[in-house]
């Protein structure tokens, strides 16, 4: 006889084509009605409540007199809770941002006094290979997921899931999704006429006679006869027994009653039995990439300034921060992030990430003031902050903006000595609208507002460097910015040129040639929010003999080529299905080519005016390999150029085509041991391998579509994704900036390689200390050095935040291994206490080696 694990439960999409004001008010309904007969019925329970503690977040705010009887039945175990603060998407959001979730989701957890340990992840678009290694961070042992299982991955739905760090989960697949069983009868002789095909279909994977039954639905409410009903059908058939259960008991009884369950290793992508929606990681563009710079911004910038602000004597503003992040993870659920949502959602999504990255800079630049302003000048001059994050000594080249009312001005080092700048742009600025002083002033003051490129020498490791700008002093050195009529530009390692109007890039160091490299691309999408779409008879158009101006321009630390396209496009769908050409795609690009590195930086910026259509810049990479690499959250992961189930998707009536468009974190790239590209991006999250060009790698930049959801795509076929509603807002009208670069690969992955992508991710930051603010403070009184280093870790490992540790007056430094061997490291140097520790900020062994895509954590007292 099988058991049948009854879980009911209910997944609360916070917003999608409602709101999230829709949907706190129907929760007020919904939650009330679940208090009421859990109260009136003790047998009733548990009750599983989508695994993400903002639910009672939201509830508490339309109904905070229910606190009390809330918290009696979460601490009872019959309403579950947790562990996530948000249900997240784990391939478009930061890894940061991932561990975050858990961390105050757990947070939550032990104020409410009761917890859900089970990795619960009901819908998130494909899943992560790395959930194993959050999970166990965390200690939890088991996990639930739908999306991107199929049985070609693995057999059964119950499995052993490994991560390439070697952490494990046991982990049950919902193959037919957490609404299989809602909304069902309550009567027993009703409930015989549907329940033996759902049985049978969730029996059909199953490694063992326990079976799960997920009792609920979307904003689904409770079904509270069903259990009544179960016992009944107890008594009638004894085919099945049902049981009332939870998560954690079905896999106490796995592990009680199954043989030894079989192991995967890697992610969850397939759409064999369900849609993951290959299109979300360029969907709504400007999302992803507004998402993308307040995580790294918070977890690489602020949080690293306030920790060594707070080791001088400053307070930790961490509820502030927590508010940031809880403001952030609000936008990561799968419909959230990925952009697939009704016009007026999209926009609060935006908002929401808008709000946090204002509070952000507000406590960067408040912060950056208070330590401007302790430290005593050794120079004349208004002071320049240079912060480098990472736990090792630097040289860079920091963007900086400036503002001065003179024409002539020298910047100098801590010694005294003119360091070298160059201009990157300058415009006007009315200094009465960022300056409190000015702002009752009855004439306006204007000054250049000037952003250059400062080259810094020697930064200290996690810390920072005290700089000076000197006006109305000439700059120290032959300040000479040229525009030349020149095809080429080249430095010690690469080289660049242009050739009627197409790009070559030459690796010195080995003798490769890129030609085409950096072509735009054009293509019609037919899709909607949730899938890229190629039309029926695509007509692909790319930027060759588009080119109308380029130019050349020299300069003191990189020079660049600066071209402008106006490439002839179809002005829609209708149009480029009848082959015209009624618009222009305008196109700039910035290709910089630094004197002191071994990249390319590039930066384009689009004036979207066209519909229905999807923009990838192209990089050949000369590289006949059967796989290639990108990044995933802590780490790497090997796929298919060529995925192996295009060849059977449709005859086994897959939902979507298995095709090779993939996310990714920042990078991607194809290598030998003698040649290739890495291309590492700020915040674009896909690229494509294009089937007929598998040498290529083509990175999207935007997708314009205008629809929430359409039925009969090419690579997804059936019903409609979501609702069919106008989503005109998402052809994301306007310009668009998009900023990557492009490392060649001369002698494999090695350290050196590794260092730089690290360095073009993390660039340093700085602060001109004006003398003026916009807001007004009494001074702190606290002294502080000229110069500082917190801390010293010099590793191979990848750095991802320094920040205080969430329950304790310490600090939380974090690196990871980016490559797929083992790296060994030493503990950082410090003049403090220094223990190893896992995500979860509990304390563990160290070991000294870091495997293959794995966190290292140390608590800093």
């Amino acid at each position: 006889m099988k058991t049948v694990h009854l879980i009911q439960h209910t997944h609360w999409d916070r917003e999608w084509y409602f709101t999230e004001n829709d949907s706190k008010i129907v929760l007020y309904y919904f939650m009330n009605d679940l208090i009421k007969h859990l109260q009136e019925d003790s047998s009733l329970g548990p009750f599983i409540l989508d695994g993400q503690t903002v639910v009672l977040e939201d509830y508490l705010q339309v109904a905070p007199e229910q606190r009390q009887c809330l918290q009696q039945l979460i601490k009872q175990g019959r309403i579950l809770i947790g562990p996530w603060y948000t249900q997240t998407d784990f391939l478009v959001v930061g890894a940061e941002s991932i561990t975050r979730n858990l961390l105050l989701g757990k947070a939550d957890c032990a104020l409410w006094g009761n917890y859900m340990s089970v990795g619960y992840v009901p819908d998130s678009f494909g899943q992560s290979a790395q959930l194993p290694m959050f999970l166990q961070e965390f200690g939890i042992e088991n996990a639930v997921v739908w999306r991107g299982w199929c049985e070609h991955d693995i057999a059964s739905s119950e499995f052993i899931w490994k991560a390439k760090s070697g952490h494990q989960v046991i982990t049950a697949v919902l193959p037919w999704g957490y609404g299989c069983a809602k909304w069902l009868p309550d009567n027993p002789e009703k409930a015989l006429t549907v329940l033996p095909a759902i049985l049978e279909k969730q029996a059909r994977f199953a490694h063992s006679d326990q079976i799960l039954l997920p009792n609920g639905n979307d904003q689904s409410p409770f079904e509270y006869a069903v259990p009544a009903m179960f016992e009944q059908l107890n008594k009638i058939q004894n085919e099945y027994y049902f049981v009332k259960s939870s998560f954690s008991q079905f896999f106490d009884e796995i592990k009680a009653n199954s043989t030894t369950l079989p192991e995967f290793e890697g992610e969850l992508l397939s759409p064999k039995y369900m849609r993951v929606h290959r299109g979300i990681f360029s969907t709504r563009m400007d999302i992803k990439l507004l998402n993308a710079k307040l995580e790294q911004f918070v977890s690489q910038q602020l949080e690293p300034l306030l920790s060594i602000n707070w080791r001088l004597g400053l307070p930790y503003p961490q509820i502030a921060v927590d508010n940031i992040w809880r403001k952030a993870m609000q936008s990561h659920a799968h419909d959230s992030i990925g952009g697939c949502n009704s016009d007026r959602v999209n926009s609060m999504v935006k908002a929401r990430l808008k709000d946090g990255l204002e509070s952000a800079n507000q406590l960067f630049d408040l912060n950056m003031k208070m330590l401007a302003r302790g430290i005593e000048a050794k120079q004349d001059g208004k002071k320049i902050i240079i912060f480098n994050t990472l736990p090792h000594k630097r040289d860079a080249q920091v963007r900086i903006t400036l503002y001065t009312p003179e024409n002539d001005f020298c910047i100098k080092d801590n010694t005294g000595k003119p360091c070298l700048w160059q201009l990157v742009s300058e415009g006007k600025q009315d200094m009465s609208l960022i300056v409190q002083e000015l702002a009752n002033s009855t004439t306006t003051t204007w000054y250049r507002k000037c952003e250059i490129l400062l080259e810094a020498k020697d930064l200290p490791s996690c810390g920072y460097q005290t700089f000076y700008l000197v006006e109305g002093e000439s700059a120290g050195f032959e300040l000479k910015t040229d525009t030349q009529v020149e095809n080429t530009l080249e430095n010690e390692w690469l080289k660049l040129e242009v050739n009627q109007g197409q790009l070559t890039l030459i690796d010195k160091r080995n003798q490769q040639q890129y030609p085409n490299i950096l072509r735009l691309i054009d293509s019609g999408d037919a899709g909607d929010n949730y899938n890229y779409s190629p039309p029926e008879n695509d007509w692909l158009i790319n930027s060759d003999g588009h080119l109308q101006q380029y130019d050349c321009v020299r300069a003191p630390l990189m020079d660049s080529f600066v071209l402008q396209w106006s490439i002839p496009v179809p002005q829609d769908a209708a149009a480029r299905q009848e082959k015209r050409a009624n618009a222009h795609l305008v196109a700039s690009m910035k290709v910089s080519l630094p004197h002191d590195k071994a990249w390319l930086d590039v930066e384009v910026t689009i004036n979207n005016t066209t519909q229905d259509h999807r923009v990838q810049v192209e990089i050949p990479t000369n590289v006949q390999q059967a796989f290639h690499f990108a990044d995933q959250p802590f780490g790497l992961i090997q796929r298919e150029n060529s995925p192996a189930a295009m060849k059977a998707w449709r005859d086994e009536s897959w939902t979507e085509a298995p095709t090779a468009l993939y996310p990714m974190q920042s990078l991607v790239m194809q290598h030998d041991d003698n040649k290739g590209i890495c291309v590492v991006t700020e915040g674009l999250r896909e690229y494509e391998i294009p089937a007929s060009h598998t040498e290529t790698i083509r990175v999207t930049l935007l997708r314009s579509v205008g629809w929430l959801g359409q039925a009969n795509l090419t690579w997804r076929p059936g019903r409609a994704s979501g609702m069919v509603l106008p989503s005109p807002e998402s052809q994301i009208q306007g310009s668009h900036h998009f900023h990557f670069a492009v490392l060649p690969i001369s002698d494999g992955l090695s350290a050196k390689l590794w260092r730089d992508i690290e360095h073009w991710r993390l660039p340093a930051f700085g602060y001109l200390d004006s003398g003026w603010s916009q807001f007004k403070m009494n001074p702190h009184n606290i002294v502080f050095p000229n110069h500082y280093s917190l801390l010293t870790w010099d590793s191979e490992l990848h750095f991802s935040t320094l920040k205080k540790a969430q329950n304790q007056e310490s600090l939380i430094l974090r690196g990871w291994n980016p490559t797929n061997e083992t790296k060994t490291y030493s503990e950082p140097k410090s003049n403090t206490q220094i223990h190893q520790v896992t995500l979860s900020e509990s304390v563990c062994i160290n070991t000294a080696k870091a495997a293959p895509c794995t966190p290292v954590s140390w608590l800093i007292s």
